[in-house]
This record gives structure tokens, C-alpha cells and sequence, in this order.
């Protein structure tokens, strides 16, 4: 995650952030299924944080946010890892994918 937006979004969500990529890590040795992607803006343009290499992006051109873009989508970025909406988006996903044994 470039400096500047790891300053803007705070230490805190960006680890939170950071903890995200490391759950598609672990779901994608679980169960097999690679997820490159989660959603952190379904509203309108879909906004994505790229578990490859960290980076926040525009889901249509997979290019990365400005930081003009970015700082325009901070609000509804932070309300929804606040609220737990990417967490829930995350959550779901997996129970789509069987498990081991299934």
C-alpha cells in the first residue's frame, strides 16, 4: 500500500486493510479458490482493495486510485470497513465455496 494512502485512510484501518489480504490468503489456501479481490465500494463504480499487491483500484480498469480519487472515496471507504459491510461482503463469499470435506 503506497505511503500516502496508509496516511490518509490511518494506521488503523490500513492494518485493517492489511488483515483483509491476509484473509484472502488464508481462504485461498483453505479452500482453494483464488480471490483476488474485495469489494470496498459496490455502489456505482465498484471500488476494490487487490490482495496481489495491496493496492486500492477502480474494478473496471483495475487501476490504481488517485490520491484525488482516493480522498473523494474516503468517507464511504471508512463507513464501510467501520460498519463491517466488507467484512460481510467477504463473509459471504467464502459460504459459497465448499469447504474441505464437502
Amino acid at each position: 500500500m503506497r505511503r500516502e494512502i496508509r496516511e490518509l485512510l490511518g494506521e488503523e484501518l490500513a492494518n485493517y486493510l492489511e488483515l483483509l489480504r491476509a484473509k484472502l490468503a488464508f481462504a485461498e489456501e483453505l479452500y482453494g479458490v483464488k480471490m483476488n479481490y474485495v469489494p470496498l465500494i459496490t455502489e456505482g463504480e465498484v471500488v476494490v482493495l487487490d490482495k496481489n499487491d495491496g493496492e486500492v483500484k477502480w474494478l473496471r480498469d483495475k487501476r490504481p486510485l488517485t490520491t484525488e480519487e482516493f480522498l473523494r472515496l474516503l468517507p464511504k471507504i471508512k463507513e464501510n470497513l467501520e460498519s463491517g459491510f466488507v467484512e460481510m461482503l467477504l463473509a459471504m463469499n467464502m459460504g459459497c465455496i465448499n469447504g474441505p470435506g464437502e
